[in-house]
């Protein structure tokens, strides 16, 4: 996975220049805006704590369990995504500066390109789901859109091509390690 990751960082700006647009903006007020809605952070934990919170208040224990589930996920990808923005710090893709232009230690998010916080948050919510109804239309759905997410942040110049790449990885796998703990806690002989 670092070896596809370094091959596709060859191709990022061949990608940003052939399917990004000319705009530093996150949400630009049109249709693109609601898959990268669904990949900030703060919305996937609200939406997580909520069906928490409602499944406490039912005393329904499944619904406790995928609120519980889909903020571990995030927990998890979410520190592991963090910790990695720190320590790459690539530019942007809207400096104009090229896919080799890296940053090392620095805290602002100008500078934290890889890997896509947004791409990371959107895959890790939806493995989650995905994997709790467990069809092959709730994967088709919850990764599809997921995906949507990955493609907008290119769409909208805030990423390369490897950054959503690598991000999607992070979030796939918070989010499956978060269903195998659960596996795990429901049966105590899985492996």
């Amino acid at each position: 996975l670092t070896a596809a990751t370094y091959g596709m960082i060859h191709a990022d700006e061949w990608v940003k220049d052939h399917v990004g647009r000319k705009t530093t903006l996150t949400l630009n007020h049109d249709f693109w805006d609601v898959p990268t809605t669904y990949g900030i952070v703060a919305y996937a934990n609200i939406a997580a704590l909520s069906t928490y919170t409602v499944g406490l208040l039912t005393k329904e224990k499944e619904v406790r369990k995928v609120g519980r589930m889909l903020f571990q996920s995030l927990s998890y990808s979410g520190i592991t995504e963090m910790g990695l923005r720190m320590l790459v710090e690539r530019t942007r893709p809207y400096y104009n500066k090229g896919q080799w232009d890296f940053r090392m230690f620095t805290t602002n998010n100008e500078f934290q390109s890889f890997p896509s916080g947004h791409t990371c948050v959107a895959f890790a919510f939806s493995t989650v789901l995905a994997e709790y109804f467990d069809t092959i239309y709730s994967r088709i759905g919850f990764y599809g859109f997921a995906g949507l997410t990955a493609f907008a942040r290119v769409y909208n110049n805030q990423h390369y091509l490897s950054d959503v790449f690598f991000g999607a990885l992070v979030g796939i796998s918070g989010g499956l390690h978060t269903v195998a703990q659960e596996k795990k806690r429901n049966n105590p002989d899985y492996k």
